[in-house]
């Protein structure tokens, strides 16, 4: 919490007098003062598909933002805002001579007030430039006003929108990833949350503000008009900053736990209301789940809550999420109320690990299905991100390029792909390491209410698993693609059984993915899973069962991501084994390993002939009582004799390398 020093609480209540009064005579002549989660995230899309290679105006950032005071009045029937920001900030310099904030260069900055005095504004494109009057020493605590007003651009975006909903006007703001700077001088960056704030509106009577924070109060301003004050007390993002207006509806739910109780604050449009009251308590029920699972709510000393707009998705504003009408649903709310951990309290440090935010809300919706609804229902949400991502294999979670809102915001990737690395990290660490350093990563003192890089979440993971996790970012995070599986299995008659995986990538630059695959055998009143370490296409495990083997499953319990599997099982029979055969080579054509199976004897000769009758040399891996394993990458595409020995007999095959 900043608390205002006391020699600037004086020109605070003075400012408050001098904004409005002004206002109200320069801005006169204004007609007053002035499917599931999946259909979800692509509806969420549709507000940020249109704005594609957007640059990002930089600042020069010589100061540490500690406080916003916005006094603002806003009209929901007109596109205008006007009002005054006032930041306080530290200067990290030695010498401060002039403080940079982004504006829009639609609108208007009229003019600063710093130590009393007003100054002059450059704005130039959408950056506005303030000379100080006097040069602020590095770490001192100072503040300064911003007087603005105009028409918020049209980005197509919906950083600042209206709609008249059963005939009454509204209006909202969305500024992810950019847009705070559309409708507020603001330091829209991933480097420095703002301390707290305080946003006061006067708006036309009958109308109410949702925003961040508590609601301290809302009064008549005069005859025609409300005024309204929120304060919120924890660190946050520039772009987490919202204001929504109209003639809200208002209720409460509850969440309680022992003898505390968090209000859940819905604003909803008055013939909505009713249709709507049932859906909002489902952030009850996640909101205990995630306290469960995570940690407790975030902002626990003020509310969360929902506020109706017009959106095709929902937006996670602290403490409060906005919603359009069908986004009230458990989905939806589970996503937005997660985004309060990932994304709000902690937030992605920079727009390439944006899937620190989506991909653990995504995640978490699924955790609730898992959880609230059964097993089964889980599996299903699964295998429907699957299919979302294998269907469109291109690019990486990581976001190379940040100037692309939709790629930022791309659904099979910073979504669906992002929550599925999280499947698997979960899988590959079990759930008491895994949730357990999702518990440590959010409550690192060093990045509670600040910014994360994917590194600080590895690091958490490594730390409490013990396990090096580089391979599997540089394959999943990095890297694009997935796999695809074939799996082959020979089982002898004394029930001995080798198998074999081969793995392919389709359309990736990840030369192989390293994982831990669950395999299923079934037989009559038997089944057990197997846990094989792939480590490389081709690797061959010998493993004895105590029945026949019937049928197969790859990834029983959907645990994997990866784009198609292929299973064959072969039963070597008695005479087989006895009469002919006694050597069997797999796989066949082979790659990079060749797998000879034989029995108990000793090989006493083995050789490969190319065509030509030339001798080949290979390099034996691996080998047990009842298989040899080779090496031979060295080997050209085409076929080769096979020529095996043992005390019995000399037996020739042929096979064939493929690249």
């Amino acid at each position: 919490m900043h608390i205002i020093p006391m020699r600037t609480f004086a020109y605070f209540i003075v400012s408050i007098l001098l904004l409005f009064n002004n206002s109200h005579s320069l801005y006169a002549q204004e007609n007053w003062l002035v499917q599931d989660n999946i259909d979800f995230l692509k509806s969420k899309n549709q507000l940020i598909k249109s704005r594609h290679e957007l640059s990002q105006t930089i600042i020069t950032n010589n100061y540490d933002l500690k406080y916003h005071r916005f006094y603002l009045i806003i009209d929901p029937a007109q596109r205008y805002i006007s009002g005054s920001v006032t930041s306080y900030f530290v200067a990290t310099r030695e010498q401060m001579n002039s403080i940079q904030f982004q504006l829009d260069e639609s609108l208007t900055a009229d003019s600063a007030l710093f130590e009393s005095k007003t100054t002059a504004i450059n704005h130039t494109g959408n950056v506005i430039t303030i000379p100080l009057n006097t040069a602020i020493i590095g770490g001192r605590l100072d503040s300064i006003t911003i007087f603005y007003h105009g028409v918020p651009g049209l980005s197509g975006f919906g950083s600042f929108e209206n709609y008249v909903h059963n005939g009454a006007p509204s209006m909202w703001t969305l500024s992810e990833p950019y847009g705070a700077s559309d409708w507020w001088p603001s330091k829209n960056d991933l480097t420095d949350k703002i301390d707290s704030i305080d946003i006061y509106v006067v708006m036309p009577k009958g109308n109410h503000a949702a925003s961040n924070g508590i609601l301290v109060s809302e009064t008549p301003y005069n005859a025609n008009s409300t005024f309204a004050h929120w304060k919120h007390r924890y660190p946050i993002a520039s772009y987490l900053i919202a204001i929504g207006v109209t003639n809200y509806a208002r209720y409460s739910d509850y969440y309680r736990a022992g003898s505390d109780s968090i209000e859940i604050l819905n604003y909803v449009y008055p013939e909505d209301s009713a249709e709507l009251r049932a859906s909002t308590a489902d952030a009850v029920k996640s909101m205990a789940l995630f306290e469960q699972l995570f940690s407790p709510y975030p902002f626990t000393k003020e509310k969360y809550g929902h506020a109706q707009c017009n959106l095709q998705g929902g937006m996670e504003h602290q403490t409060m999420t906005f919603l359009g009408k069908n986004q009230f649903n458990p989905n939806v709310i589970t996503h937005e109320l997660a985004h309060q951990w990932f994304g709000d309290m902690i937030t992605c440090g920079s727009w390439q690990d944006i899937w620190l935010n989506e991909g653990f809300a995504t995640y978490c919706s699924g955790l609730s299905n898992e959880y609230l609804s059964g097993e089964n229902k889980f599996k299903d949400w699964i295998n429907a991100l699957r299919k979302e991502v294998v269907s469109n294999q291109q690019g990486s979670v990581f976001c190379p390029d940040t100037t692309d809102i939709s790629r930022i915001f791309s659904n099979e990737l910073t979504y669906y792909k992002g929550a599925l690395l999280l499947h698997m990290l979960r899988w590959l660490l079990g759930d008491i390491d895994f949730f357990q350093s999702i518990r440590n990563y959010l409550n690192d003192p060093e990045l509670k209410n600040g910014f994360a890089h994917t590194s600080d979440l590895k690091k958490h993971l490594e730390n409490q698993s013990g396990k090096d996790l580089t391979r599997f970012f540089a394959d999943w995070f990095y890297g694009t693609g997935v796999p695809s599986y074939v799996v082959h299995i020979d089982q002898q008659p004394n029930l001995s059984t080798l198998v074999t995986i081969n793995q392919t990538q389709y359309n990736s630059n990840v030369s192989f993915f390293d994982m831990v695959l669950p395999i299923e055998f079934k037989g009559e009143k038997n089944d057990t899973i197997i846990l094989f370490d792939h480590t490389y296409s081709g690797q061959t495990f010998e493993s004895k069962l105590d029945f026949r083997i019937d049928s197969v499953l790859f990834d029983p319990e959907d645990k994997i991501l990866y784009n198609q599997s292929e299973v064959t099982l072969n039963y070597i029979s008695q005479n087989q084994i006895e009469y002919g055969d006694r050597i069997l080579i797999s796989p066949n054509p082979s790659g990079k390993l060749l797998k000879i199976q034989y029995k108990s004897e000793s090989i006493n000769y083995l050789q490969i002939f190319n065509l030509n009758g030339c001798p080949e040399i290979t390099i034996p891996t691996k080998q047990t009582d009842s298989f040899l394993e080779l090496n031979i990458q060295r080997l050209q595409s085409g076929m080769y004799i096979l020529k095996v020995g043992t005390t019995e007999c000399i037996e020739t095959k042929k096979f064939i390398v493929i690249r």
